[in-house]
């Protein structure tokens, strides 16, 4: 009979190493532990993301102890996802972390092991992940299989910053071409007069998930109810903008920027848009919409834009250009989407659809962790 997280004991195997659910106490560690690897998180972030994230009554967070210390962390995201008309509890890996003195002692796999384990009975169904290369290696040995690479679309609006180049003069001369170069395509889209844009500081959860029942997207993706867009843009490491648009005093289309602040400048993510699938009413409002919020954030180095939801002709009139193609390949990280059921031996079918194929899935930078 298969294991439920509840009955897992914990374990302390002869290298002295105790692999076993995270506990509340555990929480100073964790943060320890996360700072020694990537500083600047708060005990808000913490709580955000984990404690009270509201698709699971635990925290989905195995850690490794050794000698009374948090040495290696396995956290996960929990997401509600829907893939036609069912829903499915999901998870995500995130910030996993191992102290240096203690990798290559295989605490990865384990925790790895020990997460599924837990989870065999449910409730997540599946889990998808966007790891780095070595995260992808090591859920790969474990059963897990890539689904392909998501295309992220940039509007590059200072070349220096997106390139790395450190050099006053030449940022200096690249956002002055930039501005030339996205000004002209930008006064080719037709905007509707008829369009009113409202910008919110406050995220109007209630409009956007009315907007997202309009057309709900049959393929894989979060499913976006008021409580969704209450606890997702509740991210303190993010500043978060959104934007609704009207037709005849209607709204029709919504989107939500997410803005960070970087060690070069601030980034932009256009976080999500709804309804995701297009119509007439929301494609007649999306230029208008995307330009207000360009025109908010034109001090940010690059503006990204996960997915399909926004079409790609509308993205290539603002100046967005793929990351599949030249010359952004050259420069971009690939997003790459690794899967598996939970276990990973079970069904790899969700409502029909093949977790391993990328066109089964819609995603937006909502179901990036990061994000």
């Amino acid at each position: 009979m298969a294991t439920s997280r509840a009955t897992v004991e914990r374990s302390t195997a002869d290298d002295g190493y105790t692999i076993r659910w995270f506990e509340p106490g555990d929480r100073e560690g964790f943060m320890a532990l996360h700072d020694r690897i990537w500083p600047g998180f708060s005990t808000a972030w913490f709580d955000w993301k984990f404690a009270d994230n509201p698709y699971l009554t635990e925290s989905p967070v195995v850690v490794a102890e050794r000698d009374g210390e948090i040495v290696g962390a396995r956290p996960n995201l929990a997401f509600q996802m829907r893939a036609g008309d069912t829903y499915h509890t999901a998870i995500q890996s995130c910030d996993t972390m191992v102290h240096e003195d203690h990798r290559r002692q295989g605490l990865f796999s384990r925790m790895s092991e020990r997460l599924f384990e837990g989870y065999a009975d449910g409730p997540p169904a599946f889990t998808f992940n966007v790891p780095n290369s070595k995260t992808t290696a090591g859920l790969a040995k474990l059963g897990c299989e890539i689904a392909g690479e998501h295309t992220t679309y940039y509007r590059v609006q200072d070349p220096a910053v997106y390139a790395g180049v450190d050099d006053r003069l030449l940022s200096t001369a690249g956002k002055l071409a930039a501005r030339g170069y996205l000004g002209a395509r930008g006064r080719r889209v037709d905007r509707p007069p008829e369009v009113s844009v409202t910008r919110h500081t406050d995220i109007p959860a209630q409009t956007l998930a009315r907007l997202y029942r309009r057309r709900p997207p049959a393929e894989i993706h979060a499913y976006r109810d008021e409580q969704f867009f209450e606890y997702r843009f509740g991210n303190p490491q993010w500043e978060y903008t959104a934007y609704t648009a009207r037709l005849g005093g209607d709204p029709v289309a919504g989107l939500v920027t997410g803005t960070q602040e970087t060690d070069t400048g601030p980034v932009t993510n256009v976080a999500d848009v709804v309804p995701l699938v297009g119509d007439v009413e929301r494609d007649r409002a999306l230029p208008a919409l995307l330009a207000r919020a360009l025109a908010d954030h034109r001090d940010s180095a690059v503006v990204a834009v996960r997915g399909d939801s926004i079409p790609r002709d509308l993205l290539a009139d603002f100046g967005f250009h793929s990351d599949h193609r030249l010359p952004l390949r050259l420069l971009a990280t690939p997003t790459t989407m690794i899967v598996s059921p939970i276990p990973p031996d079970g069904d790899w079918r969700v409502a029909g659809r093949d977790l391993r194929e990328l066109d089964n899935w819609r995603p937006t930078f909502v179901e990036h962790n990061t994000a």
